[in-house]
C-alpha cells in the first residue's frame, strides 16, 4: 500500500471539485438570478428614462425592486468572490493544483448533523470536510485519509481505497 501522494490522481480531482460544484450550485444559482432581473429592471428604467416625458422621474413601482435587486447582486458578488468563485475559492485552487497533500489515519467523526457536509478527524486532530457521505459513514479506526489543504485554509479528506493486491 502507497503511503505518500504527491498530486491527487484525475479521479479523485475531479471527484473533489464536483463536490465543489454543487456545494456552490444554489449560490451560483441566486447569482446569476439576481444579475439577471437586476439588468433587465435597469433596461426597464432606462427605457423609461429616455422616454419623451415632461419629468424625469422614474416610476417608484420600477425604482425599489432595481434597487434591491442590485445591491442584492453587488452584495452576492462581494461576499462569493474569492470564498465560493474566482481567485482563492476552493474550487480555483483545486482546479490550479494550489494544494498540499498528506495521508493521515483516520480518528474518528464528527456527529451527523443530518446534512453535509459531514466531517472527519485525522490523527493529526484537524477536521476534514468529507467528500462523500459513504466514505463519512464506512470510515474506521485504522484507515487512512487522504487529507487535502486547499491554499485558502479549507480542508477535505478522502478515504484512502485499499487495493486488495499483494
Amino acid at each position: 500500500m502507497e503511503n505518500y501522494q504527491l498530486w491527487l490522481t484525475p479521479e479523485q480531482k475531479n471527484q473533489l471539485l464536483n463536490y465543489i460544484k454543487d456545494r456552490r450550485y444554489h449560490f451560483m444559482l441566486l447569482l446569476y438570478l439576481a444579475l439577471i432581473i437586476s439588468v433587465v429592471l435597469n433596461a426597464v428604467n432606462l427605457a423609461d428614462l429616455l422616454t419623451v416625458r415632461m419629468y424625469l422621474i422614474l416610476e417608484p413601482h420600477l425604482l425599489v425592486p432595481w434597487v434591491v435587486s442590485t445591491v442584492g447582486f453587488i452584495f452576492l458578488f462581494f461576499h462569493g468572490m474569492g470564498n465560493i468563485f474566482w481567485k482563492n475559492s476552493d474550487y480555483d485552487c483545486l482546479k490550479h493544483d494550489n494544494y498540499t497533500l498528506d495521508i493521515r489515519e483516520y480518528a474518528g467523526k464528527l456527529p451527523d448533523s443530518g446534512k453535509y457536509p459531514y466531517f472527519v478527524k485525522a490523527a493529526d486532530g484537524n477536521s476534514y470536510q468529507c467528500t462523500a457521505f459513504m466514505d463519512w459513514k464506512r470510515a474506521h479506526d485504522g484507515d487512512m485519509l487522504i487529507c487535502i489543504e486547499l491554499k485558502n485554509g479549507q480542508k477535505y479528506a478522502l478515504l484512502q481505497k485499499v487495493s486488495l493486491e499483494k
